[in-house]
């Protein structure tokens, strides 16, 4: 230990170690390489110095790779551990070393600490030094005090000698000489005394002026460590701050990210579904002409031919009830794909023409079966990539799903205001990749909804669909009855009215609001009301919307633009709920919600302040 040199060697000297960052500063690096060095000489492993001296080992582990900077203590426990293996002391050279390469360090990375350090190391010097100059007083004062008693117990033998003199005056003249050398030398002690004693005192006083003097500069580095502590404290939390600002961000980011992945996968879904659907209707379209042109011939050609020919004229006849029964047949098989469960329903698909020959008519069926094998290949292809769009949605709702417990687990543990505002601005971006994914779903036929183990109170289900609105602030909420939604409603009810309130926000004033109310009407059933503040709807718009709610179609080219209209009327066809627009009596638009008896119930549990608690 004593030959030891802190800041010296290169890396490769040290062992056992991950090699160190190439970005870490000169004086990081060299104050990590002193630590790994030190280490090594503790001989202990990094968990079992963490074990006894009560670090986490992960702590342990940044020190020495110079992520992060260690307290004084840490080195002190350090060297303390050396000491004890080695059983000798730490060098004073070797110390000095290593506080240098600490402070340095400090100050190359955080000056705040640094300054804090530094006022520690000078508060703990002049608490030696106040220790120092009261231990020097206890002393001073033990020495004054048995000065003194020496000094009276002389006083006191010079008083008895003079006083023996004065009564022997009539002795010998030998002895009263003696007796006056005796005297006289007592009070040359004395003299010798009094000017000891005065001298300790006045050692003793400046003693004091020494402490006191120590007292005061203690009391101005406590203050002095105090601010740099408060300041250290607070660069330690606003760089938490930005640590947490940045790896939200990141987070923010990657879900950004996801929901822009689901949205083009659902965009592009979507547009191979309709073309798919397209093709496949065309195909039938033309099948049925080809065959109804082939039919129209093979019968113009059997009118002009003998009787004993015309049993062709049953063929054609035959064929033409083929070619409708197979539409028939075409028209069941694509309602049969409308759902991408399981698979595919093959069984439903048409049945091959059992007509051939070389003639025109078993042509004709040849034909009529070539388009009926391509449209039926094509239909296949449409649910196969619809079931893998609905696999894909699903994993991506699971992903969401374990996304939103793990932010709400963290939202707990935090108490940090600005952190938690980041929190739940995440939580509120996966709420809304959840709904996306829950309409992609949806759209597809797929029923979404949660099982709840209670009824869920009306109240909570309307904050819950405002708060799935990316511009959710803007919802207003009215008076609600003191009701409760039934489970199996909550969550296409949630879903509905987040539809309807995005489209309210995205088609009115950014600084208006939208109000969202509800009132329970006489027979039971529940009217809920969206009004927003937009430029509003023309006539013929209003009831191409309503007609759209009312009988949302299973397949329409035109839907990407009216996709929402699509999920609002598949929903509320689930349940038996009715949903109307209609201009509002000053201006914008109102949406209205009507829910029936039966999915609600007399409210029995309080409304809770947190919507998370019930729904979402």
């Amino acid at each position: 230990m004593e030959g030891s040199d802190a800041g010296s060697g290169a890396e490769g000297d040290v062992g056992g170690f991950k090699e160190l960052s190439a970005d870490l500063r000169p004086d990081v690096r060299d104050l990590a390489l002193a630590l790994r060095r030190l280490m090594g000489a503790t001989g202990k492993s990094l968990r079992q110095f963490a074990a006894y001296h009560h670090y986490g080992p992960s702590a342990v582990s940044r020190y020495l790779s110079g992520e992060r900077v260690p307290d004084k203590r840490f080195l002190d426990d350090l060297m303390k551990s050396a000491c004890k293996v080695n059983g000798r002391e730490v060098s004073a050279e070797l110390q000095g070393d290593l506080y240098r390469l600490h402070r340095d360090a400090l100050l190359a990375t955080r000056p705040a600490r640094y300054r804090e350090q530094m006022a520690s190391d000078r508060l703990e010097d002049a608490v030696l030094r106040k220790e120092a100059a009261e231990l020097e007083l206890r002393e001073l004062r033990g020495a004054v005090t048995g000065q003194r008693r020496r000094l009276l117990a002389l006083e006191a033998r010079l008083h008895e000698v003079d006083s023996a003199g004065r009564r022997e005056r009539s002795r010998p003249r030998g002895d009263l000489e003696r007796h006056g050398a005796r005297e006289e030398e007592l009070r040359q002690e004395s003299a010798r005394l009094r000017d000891e004693v005065a001298r300790l005192e006045e050692a003793l006083r400046e003693a004091e002026r020494e402490r006191d003097a120590a007292l005061t500069h203690c009391e101005e580095l406590e203050a002095e460590l105090a601010a740099a502590q408060d300041a250290a404290e607070r660069e330690e939390l606003e760089r938490q701050a930005a640590e947490e600002r940045l790896r939200a961000a990141k987070a923010a980011e990657a879900a950004g990210h996801r929901l822009d992945d689901l949205e083009r996968v659902r965009r592009e879904a979507e547009r191979v579904r309709f073309e798919a659907a397209r093709d496949a209707a065309a195909r039938i379209e033309e099948a049925r002409a080809e065959a109804e042109k082939l039919v129209d011939e093979a019968a113009a050609k059997a009118s002009r031919i003998r009787p004993p020919v015309l049993r062709r004229s049953a063929a054609a006849r035959q064929l033409s009830e083929a070619a409708r029964q197979m539409a028939e047949e075409f028209t069941e098989y694509g309602r049969s794909l409308v759902v991408p469960e399981g698979p595919a329903p093959e069984g439903l698909a048409p049945r091959p023409l059992a007509l051939h020959g070389q003639d025109d008519i078993g042509q004709a069926a040849e034909a009529v079966e070539a388009v009926r094998r391509e449209a039926v290949r094509a239909a296949a292809r449409q649910f196969a990539l619809r079931h893998a769009t609905v696999q894909l949605t699903r994993r991506t709702l699971g992903v969401v799903q374990r996304q939103l417990a793990l932010i709400s687990e963290l939202e707990e543990r935090e108490t940090d205001q600005d952190r938690l505002a980041s929190l739940f601005g995440l939580d509120h971006l996966a709420v809304r990749v959840r709904r996306l994914a829950e309409s992609a779903l949806a759209l597809n036929g797929v029923e979404t909804y949660h099982r709840w183990a209670h009824p869920i109170p009306l109240v909570n289900v309307l904050r819950a669909a405002a708060y799935e609105v990316e511009d959710h602030r803007r919802v207003e909420l009215g008076g609600v009855p003191p009701l409760d939604v039934i489970e199996p409603v909550v969550s296409d009810l949630v879903h509905l009215l987040a539809e309807l309130l995005e489209n309210a926000t995205s088609f009115s004033s950014p600084v208006t609001r939208v109000a969202l109310s509800g009132q329970q009407l006489p027979d039971g059933r529940v009217l809920l009301e969206i009004r927003d503040r937009g430029i509003g709807l023309s006539p013929l718009d209003v009831e191409d919307i309503n007609h759209r709610l009312a009988e949302p179609p299973e397949a329409d080219l035109t839907a990407p633009r009216h996709m929402g209209l699509i999920l609002v009327g598949r929903l509320a066809r689930r349940h038996g709920i009715r949903v109307q627009v209609r201009p509002s009596d000053s201006y914008g638009t109102t949406a209205l919600v009507m829910v029936p008896a039966r999915a609600v119930e007399r409210g029995h549990r309080a409304a809770s302040g947190r919507v998370a608690e019930d729904v979402g």
